[in-house]
């Protein structure tokens, strides 16, 4: 199964934020199959336009999502998907071509949590809260629902389907 040809349906796939070093993040589309969650980077660090000076106001711009911030899919940048679009999703190769890829199997998660409080740090980018997600080993990661989607809905799918 490749990007290309997966199924893109309402309940299957949704656009996610993760921050990792604290103040650093990273976009994921992420996609719900039979046995897998798999995240895909679709873009790299976000900012909010803002700063006092010249350079941080051109950085911070550069870094800025435009467009309709209420749709998840303007989170995206065509560079990321077109780097993996053809790669087989249920093999390993494409975790290789970028280390923040993941592929958690459905039978490893032990606890999806949503959490609707809105993250710090986010600025004035909407979103629907977090979801957490804990696998079996312990390992632990917090997805920040972009736009206009339901996290509420997005971890019933994940614990349901």
């Amino acid at each position: 199964m490749t990007l290309k040809n997966f199924d893109f349906k309402e309940d299957n796939h949704f656009i996610a934020m993760e921050y990792y070093n604290l103040i650093l993040n990273r976009t994921f589309i992420v996609l719900l199959t039979k046995e897998y969650l798999i995240g895909l980077q679709g873009n790299g660090m976000v900012s909010v336009e803002g700063g006092e000076d010249i350079f941080t106001k051109q950085i911070t711009r550069s870094l800025a999502i435009k467009g309709d911030l209420m749709n998840p899919y303007s989170y995206l940048k065509e560079k990321y998907i077109r780097e993996i679009e053809n790669e087989n999703l249920l093999g390993d190769s494409f975790l290789k071509l970028n280390k923040n890829n993941f592929k958690i199997s459905k039978k490893d998660i032990k606890k999806v949590f949503y959490e609707p409080k809105k993250k710090w740090g986010m600025g004035n980018y909407p979103h629907d809260g977090r979801i957490y997600i804990e696998t079996i080993s312990g390992k632990k990661k917090e997805l920040i629902i972009l736009g206009d989607q339901s996290g509420e809905k997005i971890a019933l799918w994940m614990m349901t389907k």
